[in-house]
């Protein structure tokens, strides 16, 4: 799972030093955002902004609907600010619909930034066909949190958007609750707990381990769940 999260923030990376010499817009910065694009099934969008949260350039063509668009959205403002790269947590897009972005700073040759370029994709799509190629090998699951609890990977899709935390469905579990937290703090840990089975069938008692993963300071827990 790292190495295809990786595999995205390289793409997204690359993208950025060569718009550094095309510039954030015109057909040289069109063809730079069609490759990340390409690189997985997941990717949504590519776009770059300008410092002004303006979007210069989109691909693929359904997204030429954001070109002149101004965006407010908080990672946007983030990564203006710090001119840093970043991952961020699952939001709405402006388009429609929930996805994560990278976003990578745009820098010319004489060091001043440009802007940004951003890359949005669905963790689910990125992590699903993982997930499922491991759970071939081992009779556990896997589910993919963000540190506040938000799930971004369950091998149930109505479970995905959830927030463990907050959401009235757990409540009824506190082991659950108690893991989330406990996740929230710690980048790798062990935990039992009672849940329904995939597909919301029968509660049956279950173990989880977890590990981390993620990209520029944002975590992402990756949770192996086995029943017991």
């Amino acid at each position: 799972m790292q190495v295809a999260l990786s595999g995205l923030d390289r793409a997204t990376a690359d993208a950025a030093d060569a718009l550094g010499t095309t510039g954030l817009s015109g057909p040289g910065a069109e063809t730079v955002l069609r490759r990340p694009v390409a690189a997985d099934p997941s990717v949504l969008t590519v776009i770059t902004f300008d410092l002004d949260g303006v979007v210069r350039a989109a691909e693929p063509e359904e997204a030429k609907v954001l070109l002149g668009q101004r965006l407010g959205d908080q990672a946007v403002l983030q990564a203006i600010a710090t001119r840093q790269p970043l991952l961020s947590d699952l939001f709405p897009l402006a388009q429609g619909g929930d996805a994560v972005v990278i976003i990578h700073p745009v820098v010319r040759g004489d060091g001043a930034a440009t802007g940004m370029v951003s890359t949005a994709f669905i963790p689910f799509d990125l992590l699903a066909p993982i997930a499922a190629d491991a759970s071939r090998k081992t009779p556990c699951t896997f589910m993919v949190i963000q540190t506040d609890g938000r799930i971004l990977y369950d091998p149930d899709p109505e479970e995905v958007g959830r927030e463990t935390l907050d959401d009235a469905l757990y409540k009824e579990f506190p082991e659950i609750l108690a893991i989330a937290r406990q996740a929230a703090g710690n980048r790798t840990g062990y935990g039992t707990y009672s849940f329904y089975s995939t597909g919301l069938g029968k509660i049956i008692n279950k173990e989880t381990f977890w590990t981390t993963i993620g990209l520029h300071e944002t975590e992402w827990r990756v949770m192996v769940i086995g029943e017991v």
